[in-house]
């Protein structure tokens, strides 16, 4: 099998799944094509303060925007993404071997660890 082609078939899966964890409240709407940036962990501290930035190094990060009609869904009562992030933590994902080689096979949400992040952008 072609590794091109399967890089790219598990990096959509992966993008699928996440798409699906969000289904499970709301149904996302407008989602925005993926892109993939290099962060710099040290700058970008929104994943879990265990990822250890070495020297100049810098990893793959991907990014979309998607919009829901009823954003309340995802309050849990003290976040208002908590449920979302609740129904994506330990769901399961496949590593392409382009990823920061310490990142685990699933998604994780706590403090030390995570390795999925959500923001609300308000409407202007």
């Amino acid at each position: 099998m072609d590794k091109e082609w399967l890089h790219k078939r598990n990096t959509q899966s992966n993008f699928d799944t996440v798409q699906q964890a969000i289904s499970l409240r709301s149904q996302p709407e407008l989602v925005r094509i993926p892109e993939k940036t290099m962060i710099r962990f040290d700058e970008f501290t929104e994943f879990g303060f265990l990822f250890t930035q070495f020297e100049d190094d810098t990893y793959p990060c991907w990014s979309f925007d998607f919009a829901v009609q009823h954003p309340s869904v995802f309050y849990d009562g003290v976040n208002e993404l908590g449920a979302l992030y609740s129904d994506c933590d330990r769901v399961p994902m496949i590593k392409c071997d382009t990823e920061w080689a310490n990142l685990p096979p699933f998604l994780d949400s706590s403090d030390e660890l995570r390795n999925i992040y959500f923001k609300v952008l308000k409407n202007d």
